[in-house]
């Protein structure tokens, strides 16, 4: 009986830790639930992060260990996607764990007058590395 106590702690804190889905903020009139069924039907991506401000998207992405050397492939792929479901915003999607981290962090601190000049900045970010 403790083995199996023992073994549902662990199982439970493994499905805790794991960082897979989608977080989506909408701050338009676009509907952000096209955006999430892109997102979520690609199964490289294993963590996406994604705001839509005014004219802009911005995601950031993480994929399966496996995917890692075709990040660029991916995120051009999803760009195109994006591009085609949302065809008169300007889309920046992003494979960098910097942009991930950066536009998360962007989500979180909920200062929707900040968001211009920050999606400027995470714009830098991705010019940088390519």
């Amino acid at each position: 009986m403790k083995r199996i106590n023992l073994l549902l702690i662990v199982l439970i804190l493994l499905a805790g830790c794991s960082e897979l889905g989608t977080k989506v903020e909408n701050n338009t009139d676009y509907q952000k639930e096209q955006l999430e069924k892109i997102l979520k039907a690609d199964d490289h991506v294993k963590l996406a992060v994604a705001l839509i401000h005014e004219k802009e998207i911005i995601a950031g992405i993480r994929v399966n260990t496996f995917s890692r050397f075709q990040k660029k492939k991916i995120a051009a792929d999803l760009k195109k996607k994006i591009e085609k479901a949302y065809p008169d915003l300007n889309v920046t999607v992003s494979a960098d764990s910097k942009v991930l981290l950066e536009t998360e962090k962007l989500m979180d601190k909920k200062e929707k007058d900040q968001y211009g000049k920050k999606i400027k900045e995470i714009k830098s970010i991705v010019k940088e590395q390519t």
